[in-house]
């Protein structure tokens, strides 16, 4: 009795055939020597090895680029461009631009051409980056014209309030100071950020002490009228100071400080 539940116990767990059979496939109807490559692996059916067939003979004739990645090759890069549509040559670009002191000079378009035919860029990228180039420029112009208004309307009220009526008065000393030492564009002249030499507040008033050192004479333009001579030395002194706006260039004052001090020995040497 003890042996025939052992036999039954063994039995039990003895895997039956059917369920060790191996589950068959399409590629038993193959030759042996298709059945065992390898590259029909990954197609689960006979339609994925077909639809993947299409697609290969759909490609033949085809233009076809290497995929670019870290060890692609200078030459391997370069039939990429050419293949996405870059021209042959830098010249070959045709851009439509502005050309002008504000946004591009015939030099420097030139030098785009040639470092958008390096990187491989087509017209259509050239022209695109040209564009926003542009609307850049554009804008930096706009926001700097408006930047210099609201300067000049700034040092315009700050005058103002400082000098009261006699403003109009001061304006004009300083301007007539400026034209007959310095030159009639003198106060015309343009700054880095766009404003005009005559802008800055802190020049005006420079100018219109020294004009009020004066005489009348001097003012129209008579070089030969008594100057104090050492209370301008005194100014320049001041102004030139070790440490001062005069000696740096980064101080915000430097550019009107040199102005006053060339004024002040323009006056001494008349």
């Amino acid at each position: 009795m003890a042996e025939e539940q052992v036999t039954a116990v063994e039995q039990q767990s003895q895997p039956s055939e059917q369920t060790a059979a191996t589950e068959p496939s399409w590629r038993d109807s193959l030759s042996d020597d298709l059945k065992t490559n390898t590259s029909l692996e990954k197609f689960s059916d006979v339609s994925t090895l077909a639809k993947s067939y299409i697609n290969a003979e759909q490609m033949i004739g085809k233009d076809k680029m290497v995929v670019p990645g870290v060890n692609t090759t200078e030459d391997e890069w370069n039939d990429i461009y050419n293949k996405l549509g870059r021209p042959q040559e830098p010249g070959a670009y045709e851009l439509k631009h502005e050309v002008g002191e504000e946004y591009l000079n015939q030099d420097m378009l030139t030098r785009f051409k040639e470092t958008a035919h390096k990187y491989g860029l087509s017209p259509k990228q050239a022209q695109g980056v040209l564009d926003h180039y542009q609307e850049i420029t554009n804008q930096v112009n706009v926001d700097n014209e408006n930047s210099v208004m609201l300067t000049q309307q700034e040092n315009e009220r700050s005058l103002r309030e400082e000098w009261g009526r006699s403003y109009d008065e001061n304006i004009n000393k300083a301007s007539s100071l400026a034209k007959t030492f310095l030159g009639e564009e003198i106060l015309t002249t343009k700054l880095a950020d766009g404003s005009n030499l005559g802008d800055s507040a802190d020049l005006i008033r420079g100018l219109t002490k020294i004009a009020n050192l004066v005489s009348e004479d001097k003012l129209v333009g008579d070089k030969t009228s008594t100057v104090d001579t050492a209370n301008i030395q005194s100014q320049i002194n001041t102004l030139t100071e070790s440490g001062g706006a005069y000696w740096n260039k980064m101080d915000p004052n430097h550019q009107s400080t040199v102005d006053k001090v060339l004024a002040l020995r323009e006056m001494l040497s008349s």
